[in-house]
């Protein structure tokens, strides 16, 4: 059943976007299904039939047909890395190109989510290949915005566009460069070029938006939230972050003032990250760390791998809560891999979240990897993520482990929660984000098929073909 549901009544007569004809499913088990989606001012304000959302059109409105497609809410990654993801576009890894044509497949792919004026370097192109070089018309079409820079496996000579052959002042303008024009072209590399977390970063978000992720939670245990802001502030940012530092800075941040989930809708920080290793010697100076920053009312996750580490993470927990009092603060295991069945009621008593990355640890349909079905059966919440880049980001993947993992498999339904509600709720942001809700944040993705009705074996293949995030498209395939 489709229930109408609308803030026109609070005065707003006019969306700033419309989008009818879809699929909705909303996430919120209040309202689960709707057709259409009407936001103003980064806001959804009304979710139901096409017909009635079609009333909020005004003359600046804008409209997006679905097609009939499935939309749901932006996922939300809850353990990246997320320089980490950027810096996978900093290099351009050549070797197994066997074709001038795979070559400009690949510049073109990097070329849609590097900052404009970056350069691109690459390495491992094959000698061979130098007489089947792209023109220097081609190249540039494929990368127009950004220098090129590509060596070839003897390192004796390289390929570039006119972008670097401008800065260098190559005279020739050739797309194929010799040592001493190598040496030109290099000279002109930021000296910053692989710290310049601003540009890194605004890459990472980029990828991040092509894959429906409206949301990541930086777990990396640096501190890039001078940065976010200016990218936030200069329009750049297309990602929601929750950034994490180390579990060692707890002090450090609980004297700049933040606590758990403090900052704007765009950049948060309050949280740290700490390790549980499963060693004997261990407890006594994890629980001191994770008492002191607790006590300070920082979130604080712990990284657990194995039956030991996960124990020795809630002994901790629950030490902190016994020495800090009974609130809402959200303890975090992170990976939460290998957790002995005894440990399931410990979570769920202790209202730990497990964040979870299926995709990491999937070992096939027959299972043997995490078992999601015997956690959920508990009432462990669940958060969902990647931990990329060390895996792949992309959520259909994760879904496709956890729906997959034969008798520890969960519904595609509890998979997309995890990964969008059980997300939210593990950054303290259930109340603005996670479900299609008026008056939550309008972040939304459009996906190529239906997961929640073709074989869940395909679903990994299933691509996403919009990306919304505060109301505003960051991402749309041109197949769509």
């Amino acid at each position: 059943m489709i229930v109408i549901i609308s803030l026109s009544a609070a005065g707003q007569s006019a969306a700033d976007l419309i989008l009818v004809n879809a699929k909705v499913r909303t996430m919120d088990a209040n309202n689960p299904r709707a057709e259409a989606v009407a936001v103003a001012k980064g806001v959804i304000i009304s979710v139901g039939r096409s017909a009635e959302i079609e009333k909020f059109a005004g003359p600046k409105t804008r409209r997006i047909d679905a097609l009939g497609r499935l939309v749901i809410p932006g996922f939300n990654d809850s353990h990246v890395h997320f320089a980490g993801i950027g810096n996978q576009f900093s290099h351009l890894d050549m070797r197994g190109i066997r074709s001038g044509d795979e070559m400009l497949k690949k510049i073109a792919f990097f070329a849609r989510f590097v900052p404009k004026g970056r350069w691109l370097i690459g390495a491992g192109l094959e000698t061979a290949l130098v007489s089947d070089l792209p023109s220097l018309e081609k190249i540039d079409a494929a990368l127009a915005d950004n220098p090129l820079l590509i060596y070839t496996v003897d390192i004796k000579s390289a390929i570039t566009n006119s972008a670097g052959i401008r800065l260098a002042g190559l005279r020739d303008g050739k797309n194929l460069v010799a040592e001493t024009d190598i040496a030109r072209l290099r000279s002109r590399i930021p000296a910053d070029h692989g710290k310049n977390w601003r540009e890194i970063v605004e890459a990472a978000s980029k990828y991040a938006a092509s894959l429906g992720v409206t949301s990541v939670q930086d777990v990396h245990s640096d501190n890039l939230l001078a940065d976010l802001k200016y990218l936030v502030d200069n329009g750049l940012l297309k990602t929601r972050v929750y950034e994490c530092v180390g579990i060692k800075d707890r002090l450090t941040l609980a004297k700049s003032g933040l606590t758990a989930a403090t900052g704007t809708g765009m950049v948060r920080g309050g949280c740290v990250k700490g390790l549980a290793d499963g060693s004997i010697e261990e407890p006594e100076e994890l629980r001191n760390a994770i008492a002191e920053a607790d006590k300070n009312r920082l979130q604080v996750m712990i990284h657990a791998i194995g039956p030991q580490a996960v124990g020795n993470a809630l002994d901790a927990f629950e030490f902190a809560t016994r020495s800090n009092g009974s609130r809402d603060r959200r303890f975090r295991v992170e990976h939460a891999h290998n957790v002995q069945r005894t440990d399931f009621a410990r979570f769920a008593t202790s209202q730990i979240i497990a964040s979870m990355q299926p995709n990491l640890f999937f070992m096939g349909e027959s299972g043997g990897g995490d078992d999601f079905r015997g956690l959920a059966k508990f009432g462990v919440r669940m958060a969902f993520g990647s931990d990329a880049s060390i895996a792949e980001l992309d959520p259909m993947l994760g879904i496709n482990a956890a729906a997959n993992s034969g008798a520890q498999s969960i519904s595609v339904e509890d998979a997309v929660a995890a990964y969008t509600v059980g997300s939210a709720f593990a950054e303290f942001q259930e109340n603005v984000k996670g479900t299609i809700t008026i008056g939550k944040f309008a972040d939304m993705v459009i996906l190529s098929e239906d997961i929640f009705a073709i074989d869940r074996r395909r679903i990994r293949a299933v691509k996403t073909l919009l990306t919304i995030v505060n109301g505003e498209i960051v991402f749309r395939d041109e197949a769509f």
